[in-house]
């Protein structure tokens, strides 16, 4: 890409990112939700932060990033979907059962993505470690484990992160603000998508929080509410 095409792309990302995250009062629109998700970061940041810093990830980019997910949060829901994957995604693979899992609501499907791609990239040689990658039982059960609890998340988002930056270089170059928005979309749509892709999703209203989806369902952008609990001091 020329450096002129590369100064047009900045300037679209400016363009789509700037939004409109702080003309809706998000810590009022999910009222009681908002407030126990930002409790649930208050309690764990502390944990969180030296497995961010173990991959150089900025611990407060990442939890902004999945913080919409624990807004939404069902520990009910979660309890039956993981159930469903443990009996289904470990014989049959992600045909069988891919649901969302956890607090950070990770699919066995982006675990894989994640995993085969850390393992091709030049960090798995930084890092000095590999993942399992064969379609066996075993194999699933292991990535189960790791999405399963709040550290092996913490490990996953932290890579995410890692491998985004790899792939798109000047994404670290932008503000916060900025890299926050095309994390989130990312990490809510889809990390595999171009980077004009990318731009246009963030533009899209496509988060709520209702258990099933109606013509009376509001929605509203993911990376809005990311890039809200970034300035949002924890109270």
């Amino acid at each position: 890409m020329t450096f002129h095409r590369q100064i047009i792309m900045l300037c679209l990302l400016l363009i789509y990112g700037s939004g409109t995250a702080f003309s809706i009062n998000y810590p009022k629109v999910f009222g009681s939700d908002w407030a126990q998700a930002e409790q649930f970061v208050r309690e764990h940041r502390a944990e969180w932060k030296p497995i961010f810093e173990e991959f150089d990830v900025d611990a407060d980019v990442a939890i902004a990033v999945v913080f919409p997910e624990l807004i939404r949060y069902s520990r009910w829901q979660d309890a039956i979907e993981t159930a469903a994957v443990n009996g289904l995604y470990i014989s049959g693979g992600k045909s069988k059962a891919n649901f969302s899992i956890g607090r950070f609501q990770m699919k066995p499907s982006f675990a894989e993505e994640i995993d085969e791609e850390w393992n091709k990239s030049k960090l798995a040689r930084e890092f000095d470690f590999v993942f399992d990658i064969r379609d066996a039982a075993d194999a699933r059960r292991n990535r189960l484990k790791r999405i399963g609890t709040l550290e092996g998340q913490c490990r996953y988002l932290a890579i995410f992160i890692r491998l985004m930056y790899l792939r798109h270089p000047r994404l670290q170059t932008l503000p916060k603000e900025q890299q926050i928005r095309f994390l989130a979309t990312a990490y809510n749509y889809d990390h595999t998508v171009s980077w004009k892709q990318n731009l246009r999703m963030q533009k899209q209203r496509t988060y709520h929080t209702d258990m099933i989806k109606t013509r009376s369902t509001k929605t509203y952008r993911y990376s809005d509410i990311a890039v809200t609990f970034y300035h949002e001091p924890l109270r």
